[in-house]
């Protein structure tokens, strides 16, 4: 049954009905986790809407996440940008993210710690990107790398590229950063930020760090 939804799935028409029923399915979960009272963290397609509010608002039109799990974020946003990159340090997490987007030319699906990854993908690129940081252990079926948590040297790959300050940074899981298993506090991922470009606007809302330019429309 398995290899046959993978054959029915390589069949364009089929491959995008099926997306089309997980997002309704997703949504369906969300609005009931509203209707229940929102507790967070954010469902998968409440994070999906944020990362479309943020590019629409920038404009941006390359996605790069850090931690591509079961690749509901990729999925859900597939018609939303131009390029999609998404870095997976766990190798069956990997594989299965490979075999699942090998059709869309657009994505590219990333093996290795995003620490090292993302160097290399933004020698690539020359123009800002929304960038969705949450490639951190949180046990389960999720690898770790040489720390719970990549973040400081993910923040120090994105602030040298040069097209940095207008990058749109998206920090899923603020309520980690509270200092301990090597996580920062936000308050130091705050100055890190700050201290690159101080015009910068920063606000945590609904467990996402958010970091950013003002827009044109602020």
């Amino acid at each position: 049954m398995k290899r046959l939804r993978n054959l029915l799935n390589r069949i364009p028409f089929l491959a995008e009905r099926s997306r089309r029923r997980k997002i309704n399915r997703w949504r369906a979960a969300y609005e009931q986790w509203k209707r229940q009272g929102g507790a967070l963290p954010l469902p998968s397609y409440g994070k999906q809407l944020v990362l479309q509010e943020y590019a629409e608002r920038f404009g941006t039109r390359i996605l790069v996440e850090t931690g591509t799990y079961t690749g509901h974020t990729v999925m859900g946003l597939l018609d939303k940008f131009d390029r999609i990159y998404s870095i997976e340090l766990d190798p069956t997490l990997y594989r299965k993210a490979q075999q699942l987007f090998a059709r869309y030319r657009h994505v590219q699906i990333v093996e290795g710690a995003s620490e090292l990854c993302l160097p290399r993908i933004l020698s690539e690129l020359n123009e800002p990107c929304l960038f969705w940081l949450d490639a951190h252990y949180s046990r389960g079926a999720t690898a770790k790398g040489e720390t719970e948590t990549p973040i400081m040297r993910e923040l120090e790959a994105i602030l040298s590229h040069p097209c940095s300050r207008q990058h749109v940074l998206l920090i899923d899981d603020a309520r980690c950063f509270t200092g301990e298993n090597d996580y920062p506090r936000v308050a130091t991922v705050r100055e890190i930020l700050l201290k690159a470009h101080p015009d910068w606007q920063l606000e945590e809302k609904e467990d996402i760090l958010r970091a950013h330019r003002a827009a044109v429309q602020d």
